[in-house]
């Protein structure tokens, strides 16, 4: 008897929106790929909208801006959205989840997806937005308005992921003309937004939901990178780890090591060995704090046949999880046992700790500032001691 492979899982609406070109560009390849969701364009720029391969395209502001786009302008993109446009009323009507996407630093992008990150939560959907940032080399000013951009949307959205161009710019070669860098950009960005869109249709079975998604990224503070790599053949596992852990998305896997919260999710066909997976599981294990929360969600397909893909995320921070009120301890009263324990103080005794291993970055250069490795911990480089031994009564 044959063993049955998963089904597709079946899945609310989800609706993945490119607003301005930037946004629009970066989806483009994905109704092919994963044609299970629904596509929108929302721009200001009608020639911008007219080719992109999506049947819902919507024009904003074609009174103030005439459809030539906003030139950056937020206040003409302000004007745009004050326009009457009954089709963006009814665009997140029924939805479930929206991804937004957007390029940072232009006025569509920045001002028209914010607002409309708003509009999808006010109509009940859970709203995760995808921003990139520009270049350091594109001026002040359009770094001001992504920074703006970035607090409007982490208000209105259930969470954010980060694509700095500056952090991919780092992996290309200096002498490369802009326009390739940009495509070259372009296309890492596609190909992670690609994964969490296979990652939310695949049938799972180690489960991971959306709700696993959105959990992370408010823990997260509302940032996180995303990063998907696969391979294939003999070596697909060790290839496909190997472009994680050296991704420029996650500092070449330094962003990674330090993490306090990772997703991931491991996507690949029927056929695959258990010892596969497993392998996967000890590899990013070994390179995770100690003290790191992470889940690990198997999803197979298929669709995949020989590929493994992994579709990862990283939060740049983290926070504690909130401790439920019932699960707090009280305290019975009366009890004198329970008062005079209370009263224990601490008093300092040695705790012999050695300097943490690098593990897989061992070899990486250290940050050395005044002389001072920066990353040995503080406690190690003072000779600082640690107790946790309480002192006896009455001494």
């Amino acid at each position: 008897m044959t063993e049955e492979v998963p089904k597709v899982r079946e899945t609310g609406r989800f609706l993945f929106v490119g607003v301005g070109h930037a946004g629009g560009v970066l989806i483009s390849h994905l109704p092919k790929r994963v044609p299970e969701f629904e596509y929108a364009a929302v721009d200001t720029d009608r020639k911008s909208l007219s080719s992109l391969p999506f049947e819902r395209k919507i024009l904003l502001g074609e009174i103030c801006t005439h459809g030539l786009g906003t030139g950056g302008n937020p206040e003409l993109a302000t004007s745009s959205l004050e326009e009457e446009n009954e089709e963006l009323y009814s665009l997140f009507q029924g939805v479930d989840v929206l991804i937004l996407v957007a390029g940072l630093g232009g006025g569509t992008g920045s001002v028209i997806g914010s607002a409309l990150a708003e509009m999808a939560r006010e109509a009940g959907a859970i709203v995760l937005s995808a921003l990139v940032r520009p270049l350091e080399a594109e001026g002040n000013s359009r770094a001001a308005l992504a920074d703006s951009a970035v607090v409007s949307y982490r208000e209105h959205s259930d969470g954010v992921f980060m694509f700095p161009l500056e952090v991919l710019k780092s992996a290309e070669d200096s002498s490369m003309l802009l326009p390739r860098l940009l495509k070259r950009c372009g296309m890492e960005i596609g190909r992670s937004l690609g994964g969490l869109a296979v990652l939310l249709r695949t049938g799972w079975l180690l489960p991971m939901t959306i709700q696993d998604v959105v959990q992370t990224l408010q823990r997260a503070d509302s940032y996180c990178r995303l990063v998907a790599t696969s391979a294939e053949g003999d070596h697909r596992v060790s290839q496909s780890l190997d472009k994680l852990f050296t991704h420029p998305l996650i500092d070449k896997g330094s962003l990674l090591a330090h993490s306090g919260g990772v997703l991931v999710g491991v996507l690949c066909g029927p056929q695959t060995p258990l010892s596969e997976l497993e392998t996967i599981s000890l590899e990013i294990r070994r390179v995770l704090r100690s003290d790191a929360e992470w889940k690990l969600g198997i999803g197979q397909d298929e669709r995949f046949g020989r590929h493994i893909a992994l579709v990862v995320m990283v939060a740049e921070k983290w926070s504690e999880a909130t401790v439920p009120l019932e699960a707090v301890q009280t305290e019975e009263p009366g009890s004198e046992d329970q008062e005079s324990e209370k009263e224990k103080e601490l008093i300092q005794s040695e705790i012999d700790l050695a300097a943490p291993s690098k593990g897989r970055f061992k070899d990486s250069a250290p940050t050395i500032i005044a002389g001072t490795d920066l990353d040995t911990p503080t406690f190690i480089r003072k000779g600082i001691r640690l107790s946790f031994q309480r002192k006896k009564e009455g001494v």
